[in-house]
């Protein structure tokens, strides 16, 4: 089934961090759109003056306002180049562009017991989608990676309690370590969710599930992107060897 598409414009850009632009856009077309997606992610095809091909992208929703017909993605800037990192770091108010979507969240059970979630800068929004919706008793660790101290944003959870900022300039141990230490002592049955990097997210897996003893069966992973592939090329490696 093909996804819905609606034409909207930017109306609001709002440096969040060093490598985070919030791009809100507003269109009448989002009076269609439906409400409580947030954590997940639209296509965004990008304006294209030179009649080629547009280019296609993915981000997590942050949030949406029906009342004002108003819809918050962001964007990772300042880190690597591409067709949408360039686009939004030179993106105007007022701006033609179109949505698509929205996709299906990738965590879909939030009653369970347990719940390990861990992320980088590119999927903060999927899991600040995803913990309002959880079991308010239910255990919860968070780990996500940014940059620097100065990505570390706001969310919409009160997350001093559980959610550990894994910060990569100041960083005196890997990623993995920090996750292994978090998550040492939960429970075997917890749901994980992984939004990371492809070879990340490769990389984890045998520590969760080997030395930590997760069940596999309650892993729910992601890659958001891979490191030296574009997003093009890192769409149809998925697709041919899911991660």
């Amino acid at each position: 089934m093909k996804p819905k598409m609606y034409p909207v414009q930017v109306s609001q850009l709002i440096p969040l961090s060093p490598h985070l632009l919030r791009i809100v856009v507003k269109g009448s077309s989002l009076k269609r759109f439906p409400e409580s997606k947030e954590g997940a992610h639209v296509k965004v095809i990008l304006p294209n003056s030179d009649g080629s091909k547009p280019n296609m992208r993915s981000y997590t929703i942050r949030w949406f306002n029906s009342a004002s017909q108003e819809l918050a993605l962001d964007f990772v800037i300042n880190r690597h180049s591409g067709p949408a990192t360039n686009w939004a770091s030179q993106a105007k108010l007022g701006e033609h562009l179109s949505i698509a979507g929205p996709g299906q969240l990738k965590l879909t059970q939030f009653n369970h017991h347990s719940y390990l979630l861990l992320g980088d800068i590119t999927s903060v929004n999927a899991i600040n989608g995803y913990v309002p919706r959880l079991n308010p008793q239910a255990e919860l660790r968070v780990v996500i990676a940014v940059p620097t101290r100065a990505d570390i944003i706001e969310l919409d959870y009160h997350a001093a309690e559980n959610t550990h900022w894994y910060v990569e300039d100041e960083a005196t141990i890997s990623f993995a370590e920090q996750v292994q230490t978090i998550a040492a002592g939960m429970a075997s049955d917890s749901h994980i969710f992984m939004g990371l990097e492809a070879s990340q997210i490769r990389s984890l897996r045998p520590m969760l599930q080997q030395d930590l003893d997760f069940d596999r069966l309650n892993t729910f992973a992601v890659g958001y992107w891979k490191q030296g592939v574009d997003a093009d090329r890192f769409g149809a490696q998925k697709k041919a060897a899911p991660l």
